[in-house]
């Protein structure tokens, strides 16, 4: 018995290193999963902050760019809003300045009234007395009042 006895001894040695193996084994292979995760972990994380960085370069550029156009169209809207003073200002120079023609024309039309009711007057006294008046187109030259221009005859 004391070979069989040796023989289980010598076993249960040559299966304690085995067993010793196995679970070195095992607990290397764990630790090969473990950090085969924690290394994809990190490259997802990796990857992850470097669309971070390249969203925020991306949203860095798309600012700047709207800044710039907004400003360019403030710029557009002050220029506008300048032309438009401008305009409004000539508008009512311009409306200021035909009235006062409209009113002079007015004035004007008035006098000439006046002077074509004093002509009359005159024409009628000049009858009375006996006189012939003067042809109504030697007083007004080549054209006539209220119509359009006569030619005028060859000197």
């Amino acid at each position: 018995m004391s070979s069989l006895s040796n023989l289980l001894i010598q076993f249960s040695v040559g299966i304690v290193p085995l067993g010793v193996a196995y679970l070195a084994f095992r607990s290397a292979t764990d630790a090969n999963k473990k950090t085969q995760q924690t290394a994809l972990l990190q490259a997802e994380r990796h990857a992850e902050l470097e669309r971070s960085k390249v969203d925020a370069d991306a949203y860095v550029r798309a600012k700047t760019i709207y800044e710039d156009a907004l400003t360019q169209m403030e710029r557009q809207v002050d220029r506008l809003q300048d032309q438009a003073t401008q305009l409004s200002a000539d508008l009512a120079s311009e409306q200021t300045g035909s009235a006062a023609m409209r009113e002079q024309i007015r004035q004007f039309q008035a006098q000439i009234r006046a002077l074509e009711r004093t002509v009359a007057a005159l024409r009628g006294q000049l009858i009375e007395a006996g006189l012939s008046p003067v042809s109504g187109s030697e007083t007004t030259g080549p054209h006539m009042i209220g119509g359009p221009p006569r030619p005028r005859p060859a000197e």
